[in-house]
């Protein structure tokens, strides 16, 4: 006998009009509905998931598929503040589908720029401190690591690219962390410059040529392992084009200097800094 507001998954079945194969594929596929366990390994569902299938029920007789019922279903459940917390946990336990619902929710509360400043990045720095920590593996952070860097590529295309000689955005040769040059690439973006983002691990004589041929105004390189930077000769960096910007975990003042580079601390202090060349470009013409 069940507890008062606990169904089983017959009573549950009866109740709702879906099938008790269809409710654990939504499990498996979608994580929802998310029952209890008995010790039998016995699904209970309570009341209030009656009655959030009911209504993704009627969501499916309007014409909705049930990833988007259940997607739209979970996107109303939590408050923008709840977001990152809820997206943490969600990438966690694998659960993508949730994790989507809850990246489409605060992209339509927050907008691009909160989605990406008080969602993606705080989640994204979350799960590599836990990473540090040990208190996740590797293929966890891998998995956040690869839905994360997903959702800021649909961010930096939906910023477009403007118009004018583009600044190249990329990583030094050897490192594969490519999330903080995306976000070097969005901000500029956003800002009105046309950051070109080229992927990780660009060798520099490629680096050099194609910035050549495209006259671009500047290079931003983004470097969160030391060891890839103090492998390159000094002066590496100095002539890729006519500003080169190298910043990230893995850079200091001092190694920016050695390598030929401006030194980066501050993504908002460069894309000021590049609005104010090309300003003042405009004026001298």
């Amino acid at each position: 006998m069940t507890r008062p507001g606990v169904y089983t998954i017959a009573e549950v079945e009866a109740m709702t009009g879906l099938s008790s194969e269809v409710l654990r594929q939504w499990e498996r596929r979608y994580g929802f509905p998310r029952p209890e366990r008995t010790p039998g390994g016995h699904r209970l569902y309570r009341k209030e998931e009656v009655e959030a299938l009911r209504t993704i029920r009627r969501w499916l007789e309007e014409g909705a598929t049930p990833q988007a019922a259940i997607r739209r279903y979970l996107a109303q459940q939590v408050a923008p503040e709840g977001l990152e917390a809820e997206l943490y946990g969600a990438l966690l336990r694998a659960e993508l589908g949730e994790a989507e619902a809850l990246f489409r929710r605060g992209l339509r509360l927050l907008g691009p720029e909160g989605a990406l400043e008080r969602l993606l990045v705080p989640v994204l720095r979350r799960i590599g401190e836990a990473w540090h920590r040990g208190e996740v593996g590797v293929g966890e952070e891998h998995l956040a690591t690869t839905f994360l860097r997903a959702r800021l590529q649909e961010l930096l295309d939906l910023a477009g690219l403007p118009p004018g000689p583009p600044i190249l955005v990329t990583t030094p040769p050897g490192e594969r962390h490519e999330l903080g040059a995306m976000l070097a690439a969005y901000t500029l973006r956003r800002r009105g410059l046309p950051a070109l983002y080229l992927g990780p691990d660009t060798p520099l004589s490629d680096l050099r040529n194609l910035a050549a041929r495209l006259g671009v105004r500047a290079v931003v390189l983004s470097a969160l392992l030391s060891e890839n930077l103090r492998a390159l000769p000094e002066g590496a960096l100095a002539h890729l084009a006519p500003r080169v910007y190298l910043g990230g975990q893995g850079v200091s003042p001092e190694e920016a200097r050695r390598l030929g580079a401006r030194y980066l601390d501050h993504l908002e202090a460069l894309a000021e800094e590049l609005l104010n060349l090309r300003n003042g470009e405009k004026e001298g013409v």
